[in-house]
């Protein structure tokens, strides 16, 4: 609860952090510009005079962008706002903006208004909700890129543990007298099963599947690919390399695998069923 008040706390900072500046170059852009009369005010009457402009800027933007969302949380959901706030609420702030400056030009500053200066009053407006709306944008794109950037990092994180667990590494397979042998990549074997007294290695070679029967137990070799995660058991027959499964099917005779290079099917018993959808889904 604490961490959700800080986090709303400092959102709150940073967006009437943002409101702030918009006023103020508000403010600056009619000083400077002078797109109403100001002619018959002296210089400090006019810097008052402008300073109200960019006061109304700000309560309004504070009241419909910040106090209106707060008091109606289940209508404007502000973690949702990629390209700034709801079309609504823009429309409603230039609107309200808008009136009130009309208002501040006729009985403050005491001139009159014409379709004219209404019409400069309504660009004026706009250009809140327009730098607002840039401004959102560019916070989306940068959200973006720091996700890209972790998703990035998450991948060659991925690759470097791969290659550490012997992707390009060798393992030496022996037979249980040790009389034959068969050398491989770990990245090339595609699935070892047992078979009597014997283990049937599948493993690619000049990109076609071969197939070789070595006198052991899978229990005895299994310890040799305990360390590769690439490797797990999917049944008490099989142990298979997953970089090489497409996905899990179901049928009537149970669940299986779908690997690729491969024509058949690889059983897998419901006892590691939810070790092979976790190897999957990773």
């Amino acid at each position: 609860m604490n961490n959700q008040n800080k986090s709303l706390k400092n959102s709150l900072k940073e967006e009437s952090g943002r409101l702030f500046m918009i006023s103020f170059g508000v403010f600056l852009f009619i000083l400077f510009f002078q797109p109403f009369p100001l002619e018959m005010l002296n210089y400090n009457d006019r810097l008052l005079y402008v300073a109200g402009f960019g006061g109304i800027t700000f309560l309004s933007a504070c009241i419909i962008l910040i106090v209106m969302p707060l008091s109606n949380a289940k209508w404007f959901k502000t973690s949702d706002w990629e390209s700034g706030p709801p079309f609504i609420l823009s429309t409603f702030q230039l609107l309200i903006n808008a009136t009130a400056f009309g208002f501040y030009i006729r009985f403050v500053g005491k001139s009159p208004l014409s379709l004219y200066i209404m019409f400069k009053v309504g660009l004026v407006c706009l250009l809140p909700v327009l730098i607002l709306v840039i401004l959102y944008k560019n916070k989306s794109l940068e959200r973006v890129i720091v996700f890209l950037q972790k998703q990035n990092k998450s991948y060659i994180t991925k690759i470097r543990e791969i290659e550490e667990n012997g992707g390009d590494k060798e393992i030496t397979i022996y037979s249980g007298n040790k009389a034959e042998k068969l050398s491989l990549k770990y990245k090339d074997i595609i699935f070892i099963k047992s078979a009597d007294n014997y283990i049937e290695v599948h493993y690619l070679e000049n990109e076609s599947v071969e197939k070789k029967l070595i006198r052991n137990t899978l229990k005895d070799i299994e310890s040799q690919f305990n360390h590769h995660s690439n490797f797990i058991r999917c049944h008490r027959t099989s142990v298979v390399n997953i970089a090489f499964a497409e996905k899990l099917t179901r049928d009537y005779s149970g669940y299986n695998l779908i690997m690729s290079k491969l024509q058949g099917n690889i059983p897998v018993s419901r006892q590691y069923l939810i070790i092979v959808k976790e190897a999957l889904s990773n």
